[in-house]
């Protein structure tokens, strides 16, 4: 009776989980989409200006900023929504089952260099925001937020490769666990 009890509360914690993955990861699709936008608006509005005459120091570090925001914000969504590369050609090839041991494997690799670059990017965040670093250049803004975006967009991805090896080991386990 306690192994089905522990197994109900593993199914529940991951359904949790799940859910939450999926609800921040739209959230931080959804920041990352008003970074692009706000990336374009800007650039658009650099070129305009520049063409009339005008000087501009802030726009393009402005631009790069959010682009990489967005990059990294986005790429939970992104992986659960397909959009990451993939190998279509092999995994139509494969049968079901393989299918699942090769995202398996793939979420394994995946999870090992989200959960680095988490790392390393927090500890990049952390020493820009410790020493005050801040972008060479006329306009000169600090470096930390746009290091934090990186072991906060990892991170989240790690965690919805998490979920999806769970999903692919339930379908490994059989259809009752899917």
């Amino acid at each position: 009776m306690r192994s089905g009890g522990s197994q109900l509360a593993r199914v529940y914690k991951m359904k949790f989980l799940s859910i939450w993955v999926e609800r921040t990861g739209n959230a931080l699709a959804a920041i990352a989409a008003a970074c692009l936008l706000a990336s374009a608006i800007i650039i658009t509005w650099m070129i305009v200006w520049r063409s009339s005459g005008g000087t501009n120091y802030w726009e393009l570090e402005t631009s790069i900023y959010l682009g990489v925001a967005a990059v990294f914000l986005g790429s939970p969504y992104t992986l659960r929504t397909g959009g990451h590369v993939g190998m279509d050609l092999l995994e139509t090839t494969l049968s079901e089952r393989y299918r699942q041991w090769l995202l398996l494997s793939g979420a394994a690799v995946g999870v090992s260099v989200c959960i680095f670059l988490t790392w390393y990017g927090a500890r990049m965040a952390w020493h820009a925001f410790a020493t005050g670093e801040r972008e060479l250049g006329v306009f000169g803004p600090v470096l930390w937020p746009k290091y934090i975006t990186m072991p906060i967009g990892m991170g989240l991805t790690a965690l919805q490769y998490i979920c999806q090896a769970d999903q692919a080991i339930k379908k490994l386990q059989g259809p009752h666990n899917a």
